[in-house]
């Protein structure tokens, strides 16, 4: 018979006096809790087939055992490589989809794809961007793109473990035991149950030594007040994909009181823009897939310097544009739509107020039904929630603001906002309004800088203590940035 080691936890601990206090109950969830352990340690003895245009990393076995491994597991993006490095090895979408074969048979899809090959009925894995010409092999409608975040806290574990299966794998580990300290980000204020799940994942799971938490705004800061882009003292403004946040920094540490966070970001400007260009080109619709609507909104959209304007000049240039009191006085069935041969007009697409109309709901949030502040007034409701009233204090803040983030490189964001804060500021008060070297990376480089200092080790908590204190000591850790 084959040796049998046995992991004793604190999951385990509570299950066996849960068993000693109530027999019969206890036994039929003892029996839930081996199958489950079971099933997640059949899982992972299998090779997922993964797809990817991803190339594998060669270099693993290089690095010795007390190299931590960085991950900014972003909402939009998933990136991980070594600490120390400039660049993250592996960049891919934070998404998972597990279609199905249609039929037998195999393909393979060049150098850069994985072969693939598989039977009727058959789960793939798709992590990240893929092909789409391999979706013809694939059953896709039982199984469209999954996210493990719910806006921007992780809480579908099961989806994580695929994104973290994959990326481990392409970084070139070998099997499932990850012998080195891994730095992974966070949002801020992240809830105790989620970084107690992502640590009981991360330990045992994958056997991960030791673990450290950051927030990706602050790493962010830290990189770019090492460059002397921003000063100790000051605000880092983060518009991400799913939300807002605006962290003030005191002394070089993030003050966590005086956060604010809306439930507005990226992926609400993408998705108002995709329903804008629906309703003006029905026809198209199918057309209109999420990839190349991002791409439209990262290549022409702008913040206007002020929007009511913007949108008076927009009527008078623009044809397509129809205002609201035209488009209510005119009756949908007054005219018969009849078929006519398409010309080459039916193919093409304007984007006119659609430009800065999407990106406008960073400021309005009203604009797709949100009804919470925009970015210029979190600055100061983050600034009136610090602890300590000092207008030393907030003029040094107002003139130090970073703009870090994907959903800050549209034109005319700086000035926009400093116009805002402007507002609700007193008269004369020093503003400066800085964007971040790399809003985009910089996250990542700011952790892998820090990850690669000698005094890492001290701030990562050990498998030994997750299992000795469980998520007590997790409900209590303080992670430092300044060191």
């Amino acid at each position: 018979f084959p040796i049998s080691i046995i992991v004793v936890s604190r999951t385990s601990l509570k299950l066996h006096a849960y068993l000693r206090e109530r027999p019969e109950r206890g036994r039929r969830k003892l029996l839930s809790f081996i199958s489950f352990r079971r099933e997640r340690k059949r899982r992972r003895s299998r090779k997922m087939p993964f797809i990817s245009q991803i190339q594998r990393q060669s270099d693993y076995a290089y690095f010795p055992s007390d190299t931590p491994i960085v991950i900014d597991n972003g909402a939009s993006y998933f990136r991980i490589g070594w600490a120390g490095e400039n660049d993250p090895r592996v960049i891919f979408r934070n998404i998972v989809q597990r279609p199905r074969h249609k039929g037998t048979g195999s393909y393979v899809g060049g150098p850069n794809l994985l072969s693939l090959s598989g039977h009727i009925g058959e789960t793939v894995t798709i992590v990240g961007d893929h092909d789409p010409a391999l979706l013809r092999y694939f059953d896709c409608t039982r199984s469209g793109p999954r996210s493990a975040f719910d806006n921007n806290v992780v809480y579908q574990f099961e989806i994580m473990e695929y994104i973290l299966d994959f990326g481990f794998d392409r970084l070139g580990a070998n099997g499932s035991q990850i012998d080195h300290p891994v730095l992974i980000t966070e949002c801020v204020c992240n809830p105790v149950h989620s970084r107690s799940k992502m640590s009981e994942l991360l330990f045992e799971t994958y056997g991960v030594p030791s673990v450290a938490f950051g927030v990706d705004a602050a790493f962010s800061y830290k990189y770019n007040q090492r460059h002397g882009i921003c000063n100790e003292d000051g605000l880092a403004i983060c518009p991400g994909f799913n939300t807002t946040h605006v962290i003030p920094f005191v002394a070089g540490e993030p003050v966590y009181k005086g956060c604010t966070r809306t439930n507005i970001g990226g992926y609400h400007v993408t998705d108002y823009m995709k329903q804008l260009l629906s309703l003006k080109y029905p026809h198209h619709m199918a057309r209109f897939t999420w990839e190349k609507v991002e791409d439209l909104k990262m290549e022409h959209c702008y913040i206007a310097p002020t929007y009511a304007s913007e949108t008076q000049l927009f009527q008078e240039i623009d044809r397509t544009f129809v205002p609201k009191s035209e488009a209510e006085t005119s009756q949908p069935g007054s005219e018969v739509l009849k078929s006519r041969p398409l010309t080459q007009e039916d193919f093409k697409i304007v984007l006119g107020i659609e430009r800065f109309r999407c990106p406008e709901v960073l400021f309005n949030p009203n604009l797709v039904g949100i009804g919470q502040a925009g970015v210029d007034e979190m600055a100061g409701v983050s600034i009136r929630r610090l602890p300590e009233k000092d207008e030393e204090l907030e003029k040094r803040l107002t003139s130090s603001i970073l703009m870090t983030g994907g959903s800050c490189l549209y034109p005319g964001m700086c000035e926009r906002l400093e116009a805002g804060i402007r507002m609700i500021r007193p008269c004369g008060a020093p503003i400066k309004i800085v964007r971040a070297l790399d809003p985009v990376l910089d996250a990542w480089r700011g952790a892998s800088a820090y990850a690669a200092s000698a005094q890492f080790p001290q701030q990562t908590f050990t498998r030994m203590d997750y299992f000795e204190k469980g998520e007590d000591w997790i409900r209590g850790y303080k992670f430092r940035y300044t060191l």
